[in-house]
């Protein structure tokens, strides 16, 4: 499995607070502090709903660090956008920039075709980084719901535990639609 991380954050989330104030059912013109409650609400369904269908919900900058260099390599979040640069440490312990006519990108299926293989150093940690930006442009419906009943049933049940039967079954149905609908998108199946 390839190590990543998200160099530039996510700025705008792919559900508005106005969204979700919506699902809630909370007024438009309500004041209250349930903002200070929602917004993080927001992020954390993303990044859940991110980690399970391993795809980039929103727009961001990603670090991609390949163990070794292949003619094909299978980015670790989709869909890309572009790739800003592929940058490798060779032998001699010189950090190289790869030039973009050595390699073509694939948006649709998230990969770059290396034409030439440098010899890099695999001594060192992370000798190669492609950074890259992935994320939709315009979020599938089912994911968005699915980030929706999330934040719904996190702002209901705010606590880690819930005294009562009904709620025990509502947890789990709550739980069994947000799989249902995120498992379509997953990126890859292991």
């Amino acid at each position: 499995m390839m190590k990543y991380a998200v160099s530039t954050p996510v700025s705008t989330e792919p559900v508005s607070l106005a969204d979700a104030r919506l699902h809630l059912r909370i007024n438009a013109g309500d004041t209250s502090e349930d903002t200070a409650i929602i917004a993080p609400l927001i992020t954390a369904a993303r990044e859940y709903c991110e980690n399970v269908t391993g795809r980039a919900l929103a727009a961001q900058t990603i670090k991609a660090y390949p163990e070794r260099f292949t003619r094909i390599i299978q980015l670790p979040r989709e869909p890309m956008v572009s790739v800003s640069a592929i940058t490798y440490t060779d032998e001699s312990g010189v950090t190289t920039t790869m030039a973009s006519s050595n390699y073509i990108i694939d948006t649709v299926g998230g990969t770059v075709a290396i034409k030439e293989l440098p010899t890099f150093s695999p001594r060192l940690v992370n000798p190669i980084e492609i950074t890259y930006s992935a994320g939709y442009t315009l979020l599938p419906k089912a994911i968005r719901q699915a980030m929706l009943l999330l934040i719904g049933h996190w702002y209901e049940n705010r606590e880690a535990v819930v005294v009562g039967a009904y709620t025990l079954f509502a947890s789990v149905e709550v739980s069994m639609a947000v799989n249902t609908l995120l498992r379509q998108y997953k990126a890859r199946w292991f």
